[in-house]
């Protein structure tokens, strides 16, 4: 049986010492987040987010799009936000509405606002794996935090990404990459055969895909570490992309709901009271 890779219970360590880190800083944080009121998972996580950057100390301003709203109209908010001094961070809320654009507004965010790395200057720098200090997509570098929570090194493993959007498999690949792993994506459309043949041999496997139970217990090798970035619902319960079998096979394994999710959230707040510092220091 797999061990579980606790993502809720490292968030919550984050959580409790950045709490401490902004009581004791000058400037509080501020977090600007756009986003699509129509979509329901979009107006769950930023009402997520809003609840967990009040408890450590950084202030929220939510900012709703219309539904007719384009990528020009969008552009000219995350311009004004750019100028405002009193916002240290930008989170620009995927999906947004049909029609727009999402990867011309992340291009827009300032780097020094772009707390989720997702604008070309940011991942820029990730795929040139700069030494500099730099936002990173909180969801993969919320993996790559509990990975070395747990103490399991990717230096020398072989490691399978399936999934390859600008939020989370591009850069959790970089990461991963940079950590001196060697990666290969896949992604849903990859075929059947060669997917299996793949993850058959990877020591760590990182899935987002958003389809329930992707990946099967027979497609995964023995003692693989397993990160399961998906969040689906059901029959109303919450499930990820690995079919629960899995843990029946894998060392370790990302439990869903409280593996990554946590570790999401956690690491964006994280990001946004670092860009403050970063400001305060320009």
């Amino acid at each position: 049986m797999a061990k579980i890779l606790d993502g809720k219970a490292v968030a919550k360590k984050m959580r409790e010492q950045l709490t401490v880190l902004v009581e004791r800083a000058e400037v509080k944080p501020t977090l600007a987040v756009v986003f699509d009121p129509n979509d329901d998972g979009s107006r769950l996580y930023v009402g997520m987010k809003q609840r967990a950057a009040a408890k450590v100390g950084i202030q929220t301003r939510d900012i709703a799009v219309a539904p007719d709203a384009t990528t020009a109209s969008i552009e000219r908010i995350v311009a004004e936000l750019n100028a405002d001094e009193s916002v240290n961070g930008i989170l620009i809320q995927a999906p947004l509405p049909a029609g727009v654009d999402d990867a011309a507004v992340f291009a827009m965010v300032a780097p020094e606002k772009d707390i989720d790395g997702l604008g070309v200057t940011n991942q820029g720098r990730l795929f040139a794996n700069e030494t500099s200090t730099y936002p990173v997509a909180a969801t993969p570098k919320g993996v790559m935090t509990l990975l070395n929570h747990y103490g399991i090194d990717p230096r020398g493993k072989k490691a399978v990404v399936v999934g390859r959007s600008q939020l989370f498999g591009r850069p959790m690949a970089a990461l991963l990459l940079n950590a001196d792993a060697t990666v290969t994506i896949a992604h849903r459309y990859t075929d059947e055969q060669t997917l299996t043949a793949l993850l058959q041999e990877a020591d760590i496997v990182a899935v987002g895909v958003g389809i329930p139970g992707f990946i099967k217990k027979e497609q995964i090798k023995e003692g693989a570490v397993v990160l399961d970035v998906g969040m689906n619902l059901v029959d109303g319960k919450a499930c990820g992309d690995v079919e629960a079998a899995v843990a029946d096979r894998a060392g370790w394994l990302t439990p869903v709901p409280g593996g990554v999710g946590p570790m999401t959230i956690a690491t964006l707040l994280e990001s946004t009271f670092e860009a403050t510092l970063a400001q305060g220091q320009e």
